[in-house]
């Protein structure tokens, strides 16, 4: 799922950092900064139809332990799993007007009820995620319509925001800039699909702007929607913070019951995902054997049983040391900056001409401002780019 999880979490994490002037900008900033990427990965696409994804780029980029690095960058980015968790909990509560704290055990609740959904199996998983995707659209038309005098109050300030008459500090546009990379990394796991789509030379390209156009129209819609809301005195700050505005709308408490559903694909989808990568790379050697094993119907259960163990440390860690979804949803972007400077690299190897160094360029100049703020952060996507890098060198050396 390329949306999801982004559409219902980002909107309100924003406002927490800025005002609706910078959060406004921010939206702009990040559809700004990823065009060319989105360029890069369609390109990328087409010379690699296969489900090897960021790892083939990356072992084109740099040799053979590029993979490796890919491998150990992607589960070092597990956070994001509880981070979807703790958005779905925090919406729970809302539903049930529940006490704060019960948050982390929600959180609990709705990894192991993903958790169970891939034990069930790959059409389990399927059919939640066609459910969430009617479900979307159906939130996103509904909340549009009945709140659209706050689109209209927040695309009011976009003047504003141009002419420079509103306030925005360059630290909190680069937090959320950062922050709403989020909303772009599905294009990253779509490269593990690629091997089935139906001719690569027409739908690779295909896909890749088509998904860009409606993310880019939908998180926009609703950017201006919550930065009206905002300056109109609704609060929607937040992980649940897009529930003010549900609950403004007839049938709110259906609709964020319907949240909680399409928040629990979402996890669920992420979930399938990085079991079936654990596997992979539990059989190619990068990690312990005993994750590389199947069930008698195909279920990478050792694999989903370590993720549900680690993702319930983790719940448990953000409850004792109060560590905010920003910071987890920041620590997976950092990791996916590093992930697409190998595509990017990727690119520039393979691509002639012109493009090489425009799209290159552009690329270049758009990851160096997102890892420009994360300061001694970055020394955590190293350490797994360089644990790849030993991984793999050590290997071709035996």
């Amino acid at each position: 799922m390329i949306i999801g999880s982004g559409l219902l979490g980002l909107p309100g994490l924003v406002l927490e950092i800025g005002n609706p002037y910078e959060a406004v900008l921010g939206w702009i900033l990040i559809s700004l900064i990823v065009f060319p990427l989105i360029r890069i990965f369609a390109t990328l696409g087409l010379k690699f139809p296969t489900s090897a994804g960021l790892a083939r780029y990356a072992e084109a980029a740099v040799g053979p332990w590029g993979g490796y690095a890919v491998a150990y960058l992607v589960f070092g980015s597990v956070p994001g799993i509880p981070a979807l968790t703790l958005i779905g909990a925090e919406y729970v509560q809302r539903l049930f007007s529940l006490p704060f704290d019960y948050v982390p055990f929600l959180a609990v609740l709705i990894v192991t009820a993903m958790t169970l959904f891939n034990l069930a199996g790959v059409r389990a998983v399927s059919l939640v995620n066609y459910a969430a995707l009617g479900v979307l659209v159906l939130l996103l038309l509904v909340i549009s319509v009945f709140n659209l005098d706050f689109f209209v109050t927040g695309l009011s300030l976009l003047p504003q925001v141009l002419s420079g008459e509103g306030s925005v500090e360059f630290e909190n546009l680069w937090t959320i800039a950062a922050l709403l990379f989020w909303a772009f990394l599905g294009w990253g796991s779509f490269s593990f699909s690629l091997g089935e789509l139906e001719s690569p030379e027409k739908n690779v390209p295909r896909v890749y702007w088509l998904s860009f156009a409606v993310v880019v129209f939908i998180y926009l819609l609703l950017a201006f929607t919550t930065a009206g809301a905002e300056v109109s005195g609704v609060s929607l700050k937040g992980a649940s913070g897009l529930a003010g505005l549900v609950e403004l709308t007839p049938g709110g408490n259906l609709l964020l019951l319907l949240i909680v559903i399409v928040l629990v694909a979402n996890a669920s989808s992420w979930n399938f995902t990085a079991s079936r990568l654990l596997y992979s790379a539990a059989n190619e050697g990068i990690f312990p054997a005993s994750l590389g094993k199947l069930s008698g119907r195909s279920i990478p259960v050792p694999a989903l049983l370590a993720l549900y163990a680690v993702s319930l440390i983790l719940i448990a860690a953000t409850y004792v040391f109060k560590v905010p979804i920003s910071a987890m949803v920041l620590i997976v972007n950092q990791n996916f900056v590093f992930l697409y400077a190998f595509v990017v690299l990727s690119y520039w190897k393979l691509e002639t001409g012109w493009k090489r160094w425009v799209f290159t360029g552009l690329s270049f100049v758009s990851l160096s401002f997102l890892v420009s703020g994360f300061s001694w952060w970055v020394v955590y996507p190293l350490l797994l780019v360089g644990l790849g890098y030993w991984r793999g060198v050590r290997k071709r050396g035996h």
